[in-house]
């Protein structure tokens, strides 16, 4: 019930947000179109992974949090996307009613993403006894501090910084709440850092598992800060391109900034319901590879060709020639590059598989010499245990003599 509950409420409010752009909006550049889109995969996606969570592990935390976070940022995202064009359409109590409810869930959203969700996973439970009195004054201010903001008379500010008188302040609010109202983003920030401590203290202590589903969170979290770095670098074109037509339109910013996003909901399922857990270390170890092996190829590519066209400018009338030869130069490079690049990635970013393989050539270079049968016995239960870590290892000798099958 809390499953199917919480994915209505999440469609529902992505689905009457798409419903007005499309029938209002007169903006209908592919930066909205596909910002609005990933607006709304991002608050579904946030209740479909808490709904398997829910599912495969009835009760857990992290879960829940998931399935109340998806609906909170659906309302929020419809709102600050279709707000002002709200305005002339509805009712204006219904307004003020609807701003004030996004102003105020807005801050819920963003806490339990940021905070909530990282001090209580991957268990669901806090790190310790310890951590109850921190998390529990947090939770005091911050709940206080909403209460307060929702009952203080005067203006609140709605979409593209427009105010609306708070339709359910009342006359004789004290003035001694104020502090509350101004410590709600203190809290907001108090529970990223009590998140980010708990992480960090987990994997200190956590065993192997522990430690897996950490990586495969913060794999997901380092995106973030690649995304900001794609927003950074599309400023400063629009800034250098100035408002012409050749500005960029941020388009690429917004697909690598919800990247990150989307990733974050996809990696807390998989590490909390420990599905394909295993692979992190290999799939980190792959895509610094492949970026890695892209960028030189690419470097050498670009360079090749020019150097090629200074040589043979006077020989070639065009610069045909020269891109081909960089084309085979490049294609010859692949495989020399890639392999010496993932031994390289993989030292460092997945040192299990190295560590295995170095065993499994060590085993074979034993092997030529080894004579007593016990020993051999014994060195390959060893070594595959080592390589492999299977949860139990067996080795089955056939006798002398005998002609079935292995």
């Amino acid at each position: 019930m809390l499953i199917a509950a919480s994915i209505a409420a999440s469609t529902a409010a992505a689905v009457a947000m798409d419903a007005v752009l499309i029938r209002y909006s007169t903006d209908a550049r592919a930066v909205i179109v596909v910002g609005a889109a990933l607006f709304n995969g991002t608050a579904i996606l946030l209740s479909l992974v808490g709904g398997i969570i829910e599912w495969r592990r009835p009760g857990h935390a992290i879960g829940r949090l998931m399935m109340l976070a998806g609906p909170l940022y659906a309302i929020v995202s419809a709102g600050w996307t279709s707000l002002n064009l709200l305005r002339p359409l509805i009712d204006p109590i219904a307004y003020q009613v609807f701003s004030w409810t996004v102003y105020h869930l807005s801050w819920p959203a963003v806490a339990i993403i940021v905070g909530w969700i990282p001090l209580l996973f991957p268990t669901g439970d806090l790190p310790g006894p310890r951590w109850r009195v921190p998390a529990a004054i947090v939770l005091t201010l911050f709940g206080g501090g909403l209460i307060a903001s929702a009952l203080r008379p005067g203006e609140i500010v709605a979409g593209d910084a427009q105010s609306v008188v708070n339709p359910f302040g009342i006359a004789w609010w004290p003035a001694i709440l104020q502090p509350f109202v101004d410590a709600i983003p203190l809290a907001v920030v108090s529970s990223l850092l009590l998140g980010v401590a708990a992480v960090i203290t987990r994997y200190r202590r956590g065993d192997r598992i522990v430690r897996l589903q950490i990586r495969w969170f913060v794999t997901a979290v380092a995106i973030v800060p690649v995304s900001l770095v794609a927003i950074l670098i599309e400023l400063a074109l629009r800034t250098a391109a100035g408002a012409g037509p050749d500005a960029p339109n941020g388009l690429i910013s917004i697909l690598v900034s919800y990247a990150a996003v989307l990733a974050i909901p996809i990696s807390i399922g998989i590490a909390v319901t420990r599905y394909r857990l295993y692979d992190i270390d290999r799939l980190i170890s792959r895509t610094i590879g492949w970026a890695l092996v892209t960028g030189v190829l690419v470097a050498v590519f670009g360079g090749t060709v020019i150097g090629l066209q200074a040589v043979l400018t006077r020989a070639t009338q065009g610069q045909t020639l020269a891109v081909a030869g960089s084309t085979l130069i490049a294609f010859a490079l692949f495989q020399p590059v890639r392999r010496r690049v993932q031994r390289l990635v993989d030292r460092r970013f997945d040192r299990a598989r190295y560590d295995g393989d170095r065993t499994a050539a060590a085993f074979a270079d034993r092997l030529r010499e080894q004579v007593d049968l016990a020993g051999l016995e014994a060195d390959f239960a060893g070594v595959v245990d080592v390589a492999l870590r299977p949860t139990s290892v067996g080795v089955w000798i056939r006798r002398t003599g005998h002609r079935g099958t292995a």
